[in-house]
């Protein structure tokens, strides 16, 4: 029997030849569901390219090694979500509130990638990683200043940057410890922003 499931094995593995983008991002989701569930030091390559039903071979050209395949998992995580296709800028309180709605939507799809993530920016973390969420929150931050119609100064980025701190404290207490709740962490973000701006 063993012998006759080894071949089939292969075969599905070999199924479908996807497009070279395509298998980035089939990787890409693999290793986000495997770095949520798992620490780090404890996710092979070999986990890694089973999940994403491809071959060690592929991870390392694709992505060189576990460590950028994981850093590159963070950079996408981090990511904003998407423009409308028409590509408009709207801005106002309205587009912050879709803004904050779209992105907890998000979060709620995914608690235990994004509680790793908060975690793994604690104090005496790795630098890497910590250097992969300020990209994040600069682009956090050009949003938030362009929804909001603010000047671009030092002190209004650094009011933002206070207000995200108010934001991964207010996801931990939905998402880890169930004080809040999506629709509570949605207002206190709104109103807290919006406050924020008033004092610039």
């Amino acid at each position: 029997m063993a012998s006759s499931r080894t071949p089939a094995a292969g075969v599905e593995n070999r199924r479908v030849r996807l497009a070279p983008d395509d298998r980035r991002d089939q990787i890409l989701a693999a290793a986000q569901r495997l770095f949520a569930e798992r620490p780090y030091s404890e996710v092979s390559t070999t986990d890694l390219a089973t999940a994403a039903r491809t071959t060690r071979t592929n991870l390392h050209y694709y992505f060189g090694t576990k460590r950028e395949l994981y850093l590159e998992v963070l950079r996408r995580f981090g990511q904003l979500p998407q423009l409308p296709q028409d590509g408009l800028r709207a801005t106002g309180p309205a587009e912050l509130r879709r803004l904050f709605g779209r992105w907890l939507d998000v979060l709620e799809r995914h608690p235990q990638t994004i509680m790793s993530m908060i975690g793994a920016v604690a104090p005496g973390s790795d630098p890497e990683v910590a250097a992969v969420f300020r990209e994040g929150m600069r682009a956090w931050e050009d949003r938030l200043l362009a929804v909001l119609e603010l000047r671009d100064e030092p002190t209004t980025r650094a009011m933002i940057r206070s207000f995200q701190g108010l934001v991964a404290s207010a996801v931990a207490e939905w998402l880890n410890v169930g004080t809040l709740t999506k629709q509570q962490v949605h207002d206190l973000l709104v109103r807290s922003l919006l406050a924020v701006v008033e004092v610039v």
